[in-house]
């Protein structure tokens, strides 16, 4: 059980660490909307987290339409959770990210299984 919620804890991180470097990138929509501001300001960043930050926006903007709403739902989702349940799910997403590709690979593989055995898509 405790598996189940850290692989589903992964994956809104996953998407929620796309959205927040896609926010600090930019306060604005390609659309021209504003957004919320971000908590960290752009300049506080270092190299490596600012190149995340930009490519994750470049790669949200590439989506379609349906892509980017789908996003936005996940983020909205995700600024819903309480504060406590949000440290979590990014410590979680921490050690997933620290997992070497074979790691992150068998990790991947066990989600699937799991969300397969749900009958989800």
């Amino acid at each position: 059980m405790a598996n189940r919620a850290t692989l589903r804890a992964v994956t809104v991180a996953a998407t929620a660490g796309i959205l927040l470097a896609t926010m600090l990138a930019t306060s604005v929509q390609a659309r021209g909307k504003p957004r919320a501001r971000p908590v960290q300001n752009w300049q506080e960043l270092g190299p490596k987290d600012r190149q995340r930050a930009l490519e994750n926006l470049q790669r949200y903007q590439r989506l379609p339409e349906s892509g980017r709403q789908r996003m936005d739902r996940s983020y909205e989702s995700w600024r819903q959770l309480d504060d406590g349940e949000r440290a979590r799910v990014q410590r979680n997403f921490e050690k997933y990210r620290q997992m070497s590709p074979d790691q992150r690979r068998e990790f991947e593989n066990k989600y699937k299984r799991w969300k397969g055995g749900k009958g989800e898509r």
